[in-house]
């Protein structure tokens, strides 16, 4: 994919990043990854209006229609952890900005029980992308999601600028990377919930039952089950 005039590039004073917004895209981290393959220079921001294949944990589809906000930051490559504590903080700030929530460990931003907001980080050579999809003014989703995704406007009844959403977003990511990193983990652990027990999912399909008893400063995870180490964890799913 080569740029065109289909993309927007934005100089934003405030924060050193040129900006692509795109109107339909299968997943800005796809985008942004090969942007970074044509030798589009890091940092950059990739949004888009709707993800045809929006990508959660596992690959799971993240459902992505208009009315969300769907971004992907590239950087220089830094270490995963802090990738991902910057950007669950930086999306907890946003949203509870506008109604009080927490953050599900890892990565998960949650309101009143429900999914409204998500973080996958992936890594390239060269760089780090940091994916973040949150649900604003969407009315509904598809009846797999009923009772376990949310919005800003289900939970509130008003209708949300993106633009200023994005622009809150963009504040708080460059607040998160650019300090430091016991300083943003000890703000992500005043915020994070772990819940009443769940089910790590390791390296090699293994699967341990079991309550997360403490995280320390390296993501890794201490339980009733035994030590897991942040890179052996694929991923964490709550009973």
């Amino acid at each position: 994919m080569r740029l065109n005039s289909s993309f927007i590039q934005l100089s934003l004073q405030w924060l050193p990043v040129d900006r692509y917004n795109l109107k339909v895209c299968d997943s800005t981290n796809d985008v942004a990854r090969q942007f970074l393959a044509d030798g589009v220079k890091v940092p950059f921001v990739v949004t888009a209006d709707e993800q045809n294949r929006g990508k959660g944990q596992q690959n799971r589809r993240w459902v992505s229609e208009k009315g969300g906000l769907y971004t992907s930051f590239a950087i220089e490559k830094i270490d995963p952890r802090k990738a991902l504590v910057s950007g669950a903080l930086s999306v907890h700030s946003v949203v509870s900005g506008y109604v009080p929530s927490i953050i599900r460990f890892p990565n998960d931003i949650i309101v009143n029980g429900l999914k409204i907001a998500g973080v996958l980080v992936e890594q390239t050579v060269h760089a780090t992308i940091i994916g973040i999809g949150i649900n604003v003014n969407q009315n509904c989703f598809p009846d797999e999601l009923a009772g376990v995704a949310t919005s800003l406007s289900m939970e509130t009844g008003a209708v949300y600028n993106l633009s200023e959403i994005m622009s809150r977003l963009l504040g708080f990511m460059k607040d998160s990377l650019s300090s430091p990193y016991e300083h943003i983990f000890n703000k992500y652990m005043q915020s994070i919930f772990y819940g009443k027990g769940c089910t790590i999912h390791l390296s090699g399909d293994r699967r341990i039952k079991c309550r997360i008893e403490r995280i320390d400063v390296d993501l890794n995870v201490h339980t009733t089950s035994g030590d897991f180490a942040f890179e052996d964890i694929v991923w964490i799913e709550s009973a």
